[in-house]
C-alpha cells in the first residue's frame, strides 16, 4: 500500500488531532515520533510514549488500546519523509 509522505511536524499534528477526536483518547498527545527502518508493513515511524491527563493505571488500561488502533490506522496510510 502506497503511504502518504509526511514530515515529521505534520506527522505530529496528524497523530495528535486523531487522539483529541476520539472520545477515549481526548487529553492524550504523542511526545515523538521515532523513525526506523520499515517494517513488515512498510511503515517507517512509530510512536512510543502517550503524555496524558491522568497517571491513573485504570485510566492507561482504557486510553493506550483506544491509541495503539488510532496510531496503526494512521501507520499504514502515512511514512515519514
Amino acid at each position: 500500500m502506497t503511504r502518504e509522505l509526511r514530515t515529521e511536524q505534520e506527522l505530529m499534528q496528524i497523530v495528535s488531532r486523531a487522539l483529541a477526536d476520539n472520545p477515549d483518547t481526548t487529553g492524550w498527545s504523542p511526545t515523538a515520533i521515532q523513525e526506523h527502518i520499515e517494517d513488515e508493513g512498510g511503515c517507517n515511524w512509530d510512536i512510543d510514549y502517550l503524555h496524558g491527563d491522568s497517571k491513573s493505571a485504570n485510566v492507561r488500561e482504557i486510553v493506550m488500546p483506544a491509541a495503539s488502533k488510532v496510531i496503526n490506522d494512521l501507520r499504514s496510510r502515512y511514512n515519514l519523509l
